[in-house]
């Protein structure tokens, strides 16, 4: 018994100098690279390696050329079995401010091996609250926005693209 025990801390020890080790720098520049053929490049950022995690800061988000978000914090957890991206401090630019509030204080999107084959993912902002789940498989996905004051006065056009419920929460069903 004892044998198995030691067997099995070699192995959790073996996965997390594996984590730590990895060089999540490199990976983070080649995602990069596999964004650049979808027109999505991620500028003037600061990379650091934390350990377990990767932070990237003072990012900007570029759209077919085009400056669309300024992003404050990026913090991303890969583990395999349980993986996590946060992004904080989301400033939209000025030319989106017409269809959609600029500011997106917090967005949380996670994986688990529980549920690999589904991206759940939550926001909140100037626009509300808003909750998502992308199927991977069907290539499918869903968007439920509980609008915030602002967004039903100011933003009504682009709510009116949105199916509304009896209990005032908007949906966006798309497919990719």
């Amino acid at each position: 018994m004892k044998k198995i025990g030691l067997f099995l801390l070699y192995i959790v020890l073996f996965l997390a100098a594996l984590l730590f080790f990895t060089p999540k720098e490199n990976l983070y520049y080649y995602a990069e690279e596999q964004l650049k053929p979808l027109h999505v490049v991620i500028g003037y950022e600061d990379v650091v390696d934390e350990g377990f995690t990767l932070s990237v800061h003072h990012a900007s988000l570029y759209v077919q050329k085009i400056k669309s978000a300024d992003i404050g914090k990026i913090n991303l957890a890969v583990f395999g079995f349980y993986n996590r991206l946060d992004v904080e401090n989301v400033v939209l630019d000025t030319t989106f401010e017409q269809f959609f509030p600029p500011i997106i204080e917090h967005l949380e999107v996670k994986q688990t091996i529980f549920d690999p084959l589904n991206v759940y993912a939550v926001a909140h902002g100037d626009f509300g609250e808003a909750e998502a789940s992308v199927n991977l498989v069907d290539r499918n996905g869903t968007v439920y926005v509980t609008p915030s004051k602002m967004m039903t006065k100011r933003y009504r056009n682009t709510l009116r693209q949105l199916r509304r419920s009896k209990e005032g929460v908007y949906s966006y069903v798309f497919k990719f």
